[in-house]
């Protein structure tokens, strides 16, 4: 059921962007007196407006709208849920509540085959990149130390202090490693950011322990044919 929420989200995000929004925050937490109260699914943006954003992978409910307009109004932004389908009445509480009401089953309706095309590639992209599924290839141990360094951090001016480099320094070797095929090349929070290099950092362990347990097993069958 987790999955299927997560893959909910991914396809949201990118329904969002071809609809002009700009996704600023994913699981964006509501804080009062330094403790959390609410979660929003996505905040995102557009013309000059910020949108609380619910998603919902089955049908909307009472429930469901209640929250996504509870939690706008904590966080002072307009409230948008989008769900595989609504029915009549959850459709009127929607408009009775100012909740903008957003179908999956719509949208991909309205969609030409190319623009389907081009969310499922992205789709298929942020799987790649939560999963780290980089060929090892590409990085190397420049790459590694500023991989850590985003990973510890907790900000992006933290990054470079660790580093001993200015932002502007930073951001000019990410766009070179970006090319390179380090980094994703759409944007990301820095949240999404450090989960990404956490990612890469694990697989690549993984990866440079099996490869070491490879040699050492050649090693081994190279002593045994000796005897």
């Amino acid at each position: 059921m987790k999955s299927r929420g997560i893959s909910a989200e991914r396809i949201a995000r990118r329904m969002l962007e071809s609809r002009g929004f700009t996704i600023v925050a994913t699981n964006y937490r509501i804080t009062s007196k330094g403790e959390g109260i609410a979660e929003i699914d996505i905040v995102a943006e557009k013309n000059n407006e910020t949108y609380a954003i619910e998603v919902k992978s089955g049908k909307a409910s009472l429930t469901s709208l209640r929250q996504v307009y509870a939690n706008a109004r904590l966080a002072g932004y307009k409230p948008i849920l989008i769900c595989k389908k609504g029915d009549v009445a959850t459709r009127e509480a929607a408009r009775k509540l100012g909740v903008e009401l957003l179908e999956f089953s719509e949208y991909h309706l309205l969609l030409e085959p190319e623009e389907l095309e081009a969310i499922v590639k992205k789709c298929m992209e942020e799987v790649v990149e939560t999963y780290g599924l980089l060929p090892s290839s590409v990085i190397d141990d420049a790459s590694l130390e500023i991989l850590r360094a985003l990973q510890g951090a907790d900000d992006f001016a933290h990054a470079a202090t660790i580093l001993g480099v200015s932002e502007k320094e930073l951001g000019h070797t990410l766009s070179k490693l970006t090319k390179r095929g380090v980094f994703p090349s759409r944007s990301l929070s820095f949240k999404d950011l450090k989960k990404y290099c956490a990612s890469v950092l694990a697989r690549h362990e993984m990866v440079t322990k099996l490869e070491k347990i490879e040699r050492d097993v050649e090693e081994i069958k190279k002593k045994l044919k000796s005897r």
